[in-house]
């Protein structure tokens, strides 16, 4: 049997796991309503039955309380081990510093997670740079796909067939 190459898996909270529209004002947790992004039960309950799943964010409004609150309201916080929040960090996504506690807290070298986001630089280039698996959820295909050796999926369900099939490789840079 293989040795499985990736140990843990991050999650962009908005945009990715739930929908961004609402107040931008104040922290999701006390939207009206919170909605999760099509897909997000069937993936992260995938997942969870393999790898320790976390958080990942850039959020500046919402703090970690916030976050699993948001996160219970849609029946998701009882997936997740760990949230990485900037507000928390003081390091946002895009710099080394936040992948190295993100890789010290879960005690698995970054080539070990993978990660996926709906931002092109915060969620996936920045994080390749520092040897993380990354994929791009580009939900609507507004967004023109990036000329890069990036896996790009539409349906969030399509990550846990790249997260399982991984077989590590060279460590990613960024775009080729």
């Amino acid at each position: 049997m293989s040795r499985r190459r990736i140990r843990a898996v991050c999650f962009d909270w908005g945009g990715t796991l739930m929908s961004e529209a609402g107040p931008a004002n104040l922290p999701m947790a006390e939207w009206p309503e919170v909605h999760c992004i099509a897909g997000a039960h069937e993936t992260v309950a995938a997942l969870h039955r393999d790898y320790p799943l976390c958080i990942a964010t850039n959020a500046s409004v919402s703090r970690r309380p916030m976050i699993e609150r948001a996160l219970e309201r849609v029946g998701l916080h009882h997936y997740f081990s760990d949230v990485f929040c900037f507000t928390e960090i003081g390091h946002r996504k895009e710099t080394p510093e936040f992948w190295e506690v993100v890789s010290r807290t879960l005690g698995f070298p970054l080539h070990e997670l993978a990660m996926v986001g709906d931002t092109l630089e915060a969620d996936v280039l920045a994080p390749r740079r520092s040897g993380v698996f990354s994929v791009w959820f580009n939900q609507d295909g507004h967004q023109p796909a990036a000329a890069c050796s990036i896996p790009v999926i539409t349906r969030l369900t399509e990550f846990v067939t790249l997260v399982q099939n991984h077989q590590g490789g060279r460590r990613p840079t960024g775009c080729d």
